[in-house]
């Protein structure tokens, strides 16, 4: 019995998207904007408060991971069955592989650009070297010594990719193992051109919507959720901090916007309409990155705007979103080259030809490890720079607060962008 072709994902979709088009009132943007504002004022104002009601910030991320993993293995493997299935793998894979690359290394050249330009670590006065001082003590610095000596290098991090129980991965939400299974999973399932082969890619579908749903709901708490992560961020934000890395902090948030321009403009010329459509057609996402500073906690509202608002194919943001996430954080890529540069100017360290390169490829490197994963692969790249590594690593925790939300816009702004690019105009599905 031949099996019988997949209805398309805009067939499938029409009447779904048209159910989306009517937004609740707490998912307007002055509910969201207002919830963000209020929990500026608290974290400002009233910071025993707001540490309070961290914990309700917890919860609400918690709701949020949730539904991230399931979304997350549901939208890659239906998307590889889907596009393995039609035969344009190879060339959606090379076109996608390259966008990814290209990503990343743009992402560092325009951090290197930044740092060379602005000079954020260059004539730091004693006071500041002090407050630095200051703030690197307050952290216990052989914690971080020993995370750094427990690097495998490349190796290591392969082998942290591949799971030897699929399961374990799963229950412990190691995102890079499961996408690794995931790929593996959806190619094999998109080669078996069978009935069952097909009612299998229609389950994982249904499970994803089902998931999408629930995150919908999860949706309704946003403006509650910004404000008490709002609220807990910024009151753990110390004055001193902010003072004493002036500089580098509004290097920073230049290059960030530098780069969330170019996404932008990315877009616009796929897309057309007024130039900052793209901008307003994913607000929404990324204010929950904003909120979150977790790109994984955006991947659903990114599938969701994607789709409803830029028209992108679903197997194509599906796949290229949930992998980007984990493997394209060009914000992180740019935050790190940038934080070396400080450093190593800081420092006095002369930055040649050679250096450089260990600089961009080691912080690309870096933002594909997970958590603790990058400070490892960071700290070798500051000794391989002769920088002292564990001061920066401090450092590096004790201003995340100020600086992931944003990067983590950055990282969502360039993965949506990439979905746009990603898709090939001249084959549609049908």
């Amino acid at each position: 019995m031949s099996a019988q072709p997949l209805p398309s994902d805009r067939q499938m979709n029409t009447a779904e998207n048209k159910a989306r088009k009517k937004k609740h009132w707490l998912l307007s943007p002055w509910a969201i904007f207002a919830g963000m504002f209020l929990g500026c004022v608290l974290g400002l104002k009233f910071k025993g408060l707001a540490n309070n009601l961290a914990v309700f910030g917890s919860i609400f991320l918690s709701l949020l991971q949730m539904c991230v993993i399931p979304i997350i293995i549901t939208a890659v493997v239906s998307s590889l069955a889907r596009l393995v299935g039609k035969r344009l793998s190879a060339r959606f894979l090379s076109r996608f592989l390259f966008i990814i690359l290209f990503g990343l290394i743009f992402a560092s050249l325009v951090g290197l650009a930044a740092g060379l330009l602005g000079k954020p670590g260059v004539n730091l006065n004693d006071e500041a070297r002090i407050s630095i001082g200051h703030m690197v003590s307050q952290y216990d610095v052989d914690e971080v010594g020993n995370h750094a000596s427990a690097a495998e290098g490349f190796s290591g991090f392969l082998k942290g990719a591949i799971p030897a129980n699929v399961f374990s991965a799963f229950s412990q939400g190691d995102t890079l193992s499961i996408l690794f299974f995931c790929i593996l999973f959806g190619i094999a399932l998109g080669l078996i051109r069978t009935p069952t082969g097909n009612v299998t890619v229609a389950f994982m579908e249904g499970l994803y919507d089902v998931f999408q749903t629930l995150f919908g709901w999860v949706m309704y708490a946003l403006p509650f959720g910004l404000c008490v992560l709002f609220a807990s961020q910024i009151a753990q934000v110390g004055p001193e901090i902010f003072r004493t890395l002036l500089k580098f902090i509004f290097v920073f948030y230049l290059t960030a916007i530098l780069l969330m321009l170019v996404y932008n403009t990315l877009i616009w010329w796929r897309r057309g309409g007024p130039f900052f459509a793209p901008f307003l057609a994913l607000r929404e996402t990324l204010v929950v990155a904003l909120g979150t500073a977790s790109s994984h906690a955006a991947v659903p509202s990114s599938l969701l705007c994607l789709q409803d608002n830029l028209k992108v194919e679903k197997s194509v943001a599906n796949l290229v979103v949930s992998l980007g996430a984990s493997v394209h954080a060009q914000g992180k890529v740019m935050y790190f080259v940038l934080f070396i540069m400080f450093f190593a100017q800081m420092y006095g360290v002369p930055l040649g030809f050679q250096a450089i390169l260990i600089v961009l490829s080691g912080a690309i490197f870096s933002s594909m490890g997970p958590g603790l994963g990058a400070l490892v692969t960071l700290s070798l790249v500051l000794a391989a720079l002769g920088v002292p590594s564990k001061p920066p690593i401090i450092l590096l925790i004790a201003i995340n607060p100020i600086t992931h939300p944003i990067l983590t816009v950055v990282s969502v702004f360039g993965n949506c962008a990439a979905a746009v690019l990603a898709e090939d105009p001249g084959v549609k599905a049908g």
